[in-house]
């Protein structure tokens, strides 16, 4: 049975509206307006425990995963890939424990933390942004998350050339990203896969476009994704109110060997 211990990260859920990630420490203390968690009652005790706040409010405490880090957890300077995107590109991608992989566009670093969990202590994660601002934040949410062994932050326009090694899939989130195809694709393996997201059509077309011309790119495809949650009660099971529509496109593309 795992036990919370002194430096871990923790997801304390009191309700729908009342959930937290917080890293134990001695003497520490998170404050809601249903009562006080202290951190060293949590210390010691087994993951998925019931406890109490100062005002007798129930609530969990939990080991966090990836979800609770976007929804909880993360400094935020810059809008996020959402987590049914995230998932859907990291399927694409193939990636896995060991994977080299590059990512433009890191913003505030929700897909860098997903990434790197996928990734592993043996793999590496080359994130690049044009922002010092949103490395900072990525910096300090990669540390928050553990993530620091493996994950490497440069600030680089990649639109020019970029120096790193040979890599397994790169995700690419900028405004055009098909100024960015020939530069990534100097840098990806034969056969590897590109994945590349982008908010609107027009920049879906363009890129797609692209990524033809290019000749570096074959088995092409652009998808979007919509997320419905139920609302399950007796007698009453409905979907809820407000969904998660439109997002973001996403487009998938393989490095070929020689041009056509």
């Amino acid at each position: 049975m795992e036990i919370a211990r002194e430096g871990d990260p923790v997801y304390i859920y009191i309700d729908e509206k009342r959930r937290f990630v917080t890293r134990l420490r001695r003497g520490g203390v998170l404050g809601t307006d249903k009562g006080f968690v202290y951190h060293d009652e949590l210390i010691g005790k087994p993951y998925g425990s019931l406890i109490k706040t100062s005002s007798g409010c129930p609530a969990y405490i939990f080991k966090p995963l990836r979800q609770d880090y976007y929804s909880r957890g993360i400094l935020r300077v810059t809008q996020v890939i959402y987590p049914k995107d995230a998932a859907f590109m990291i399927y694409l991608s193939g990636i896995g424990p060991g994977s080299r992989v590059g990512e433009a566009g890191v913003g505030t670093g929700t897909l860098t933390l997903a990434i790197a969990s996928i990734i592993g202590s043996e793999g590496k994660l080359y994130g690049f942004d044009i922002s010092e601002k949103a490395l900072e934040c990525a910096r300090v949410n990669v540390e928050k998350a553990g993530f620091s062994d493996r994950v490497i932050l440069k600030k680089h326009d990649v639109r020019e050339e970029i120096d790193v090694e040979p890599l397994d899939a790169f995700f690419l989130d900028i405004p055009d990203p098909w100024n960015a195809i020939i530069s990534v694709s100097k840098v990806l393996k034969s056969s590897a896969p590109l994945l590349v997201y982008v908010p609107t059509t027009n920049q879906v077309e363009k890129t797609v476009l692209a990524l033809r011309e290019s000749k570096a790119f074959a088995d092409i495809h652009a998808y979007e994704l919509l997320l419905r949650e139920y609302q399950v009660e007796k007698d009453a099971v409905r979907p809820v109110t407000r969904m998660i529509g439109h997002t973001g496109y996403i487009i998938f593309a393989r490095r070929v060997l020689a041009t056509q």
